[in-house]
């Protein structure tokens, strides 16, 4: 089977658009969602619809939990303001959807497990290279039937395997996946890349190839950027798009 593989959208409905074009030409079985389909940006409504129309499998991210009441304390002026706006654009069938059909952690059937930070905590950044090999292990002892975790969280899109080690996917490639290897894959952040490049990220597995396609594509970043300015969004929050940081 070929699997569309997105995570962090954040309400950014041209990205997620051109993204959802682009794996319709490809041609997948199925498409998921690592999480954070909203926060950041300013269409959070139009981003969950799509998802539960097209009946995408999602988890559960930082920023759904957020909007449904699982705040820090110690969170920010600017992020409040987003997550005030982001639940009053919200309806009740967009909050049931969240809290009924979006878990924290999935075993996507036979084929791979799916998390949003890690598979050792919801909201780890996987970053340094010791909580790559400890996830790693763990993903091996605790469910050793699945070759893949996907995972996002960071925006930065990944292959860790033991011995297979790649990151700065800037540009569209194919990564073969070595037979007897467990592995953690980011497939990069479809609305808010933070890799240095800013075009929208996926990735496509194909599990009978054993190989996952990465993808980088344009979209258009002015209206995103507009849409975020009328809704009062922080300037360090838009100014994000065009760097990828």
């Amino acid at each position: 089977m070929r699997f569309g593989i997105l995570s962090d959208i954040h309400a950014n409905y041209a990205a997620l658009g051109v993204v959802l074009g682009e794996i319709d030409e490809l041609g997948v079985d199925e498409i998921v969602c690592l999480g954070d389909v909203i926060g950041y940006y300013a269409e959070p409504r139009e981003c969950l619809e799509v998802i539960m129309q097209r009946k995408i499998p999602a988890i559960r991210g930082n920023h759904e939990r957020m909007v449904i009441g699982e705040i820090n304390p110690d969170t920010k002026e600017g992020a409040v303001h987003v997550i005030e706006y982001t639940r009053a654009q919200l309806r009740n069938e967009h909050y049931t959807f969240i809290e009924q059909e979006m878990t924290n952690k999935r075993e996507h059937g036979e084929h791979f497990l799916m998390v949003h930070g890690s598979p050792r905590h919801k909201d780890e950044y996987l970053l340094s290279m010791q909580a790559f090999i400890d996830n790693l292990k763990l993903l091996e002892q605790k469910w050793p039937q699945y070759k893949v975790c996907f995972h996002g969280h960071t925006h930065m899109p990944s292959v860790i395997a033991p011995g297979h080690f790649i990151q700065r996917i800037h540009e569209d490639m194919v990564v073969p996946l070595q037979e007897g290897k467990h592995y953690l894959i980011n497939p990069g952040s479809v609305g808010q890349p933070r890799d240095g490049c800013n075009r929208a990220s996926f990735a496509i597995y194909d599990e009978g190839e054993a190989s996952v396609y990465f993808y980088r594509r344009e979209y258009d970043m002015d209206w995103t950027r507009q849409k975020a300015r009328e809704a009062g969004f922080p300037d360090r929050v838009i100014s994000r798009l065009e760097q990828g940081r």
